[in-house]
């Protein structure tokens, strides 16, 4: 008999890439999620309920089993408890935590930040990562009773197909629009992974003798600068690039005005994880394959008008 997964999220980006991923390794997976994207994976089941709904959850759930829980849609701590409130974990192996990188001090550490580093909130990710790391310790006080064992993972910029944030595809529209790109003058280092990557790590881990909690950084091996990152999504796309760098703070101006990324090296060590799982997709090809979906999805792709009127401003402002 399949193994059951139970998946928090599943309609978009991450969560659909994993939903995906382990249906076809032979997983039986349900979605909880509320229900306003139809599922597109054949023999995937769902379950409709808004999980802040704590009594709508509780029915939801009610008499449901699951070998295996994955949270990838989490929005805040008071979801987490619903959670564990409303499902049985008698039958639960393994509980999966999608965290972030976000939870590290990084104003008062060091790259490459580790596991074991300080976590706190942040002046860069503030209530989000805040909320991550108050996930993080309510799952691992929650499971501490519990037969269950705890993974949590902490990604640093994923990227890939079903990417709605206007990351990579902010980049790939300039580039195909033939419009200058605009980055920080700082030129921080950026670190990614590939969903399918991360997918995954999350399947071999569903599997492998991780203990009763494990923590663990996951990432391409290889960070890249934000100028390598445009090159290299200019190089899939098959243009050549123009790339203002530009001291923003001069012109008045937030990074996150124009920018899809924070200023700061956003880098993380990640030999823990690899010395259980080696694989790695070669950043232009997954880059390719966001490329293709781009171009089919770019309709789709909502790019946020206060950052598109500061980039253009911006952009003017410099070509006088």
């Amino acid at each position: 008999m399949a193994d059951k997964v139970l998946i928090l999220g599943g309609s978009y980006f991450v969560g659909r890439k994993l939903v995906e991923y382990l249906a076809a390794q032979g997983y039986a997976v349900t979605v909880l999620n509320r229900g306003t994207k139809p599922l597109s994976v054949e023999g995937v089941g769902q379950i409709c309920c808004d999980r802040n709904d704590g009594e709508g959850m509780k029915t939801a759930l009610a008499g449901k089993e699951f070998d295996y829980v994955i949270d990838v849609s989490w929005q805040d701590v008071s979801w987490v408890e619903k959670l564990c409130t409303a499902l049985s974990f008698d039958e639960v192996k393994k509980l999966v935590f999608i965290s972030s990188s976000a939870v590290y001090d990084v104003e008062h550490l060091q790259v490459p930040f580790a596991e074991t580093d300080a976590l706190a909130e942040n002046k860069y990710w503030t209530f989000y990562g805040k909320g991550k790391v108050d996930a993080e310790r309510y799952y691992s006080e929650f499971l501490r009773e519990k037969k269950t064992e705890l993974v949590m993972l902490r990604p640093p910029y994923i990227y890939g197909e079903y990417n709605y944030a206007q990351r990579e595809s902010l980049i790939f529209r300039q580039l195909m629009e033939e419009k200058p790109v605009v980055i920080p003058k700082s030129n921080p280092k950026l670190q990614f992974i590939y969903t399918e990557d991360l997918a995954s790590v999350v399947e071999c881990l569903l599997k492998a003798d991780t203990g009763k909690e494990a923590v663990f950084n996951v990432g391409n091996k290889d960070a890249v600068t934000s100028k390598e990152w445009v090159e290299a999504c200019a190089k899939v796309a098959g243009k050549v690039p123009e790339i203002m760098e530009i001291d923003y703070a001069e012109l008045g101006r937030n990074v996150r005005d124009f920018y899809p990324f924070f200023d700061y090296d956003n880098v993380l060590e990640v030999s823990e994880i690899n010395e259980i799982i080696h694989a790695e997709t070669e950043f232009s090809e997954g880059l390719k394959k966001s490329f293709v979906w781009f171009l089919e999805n770019r309709e789709n792709i909502s790019f946020k008008a206060n950052v598109d009127k500061n980039l253009y401003e911006i952009i003017a402002e410099l070509s006088v």
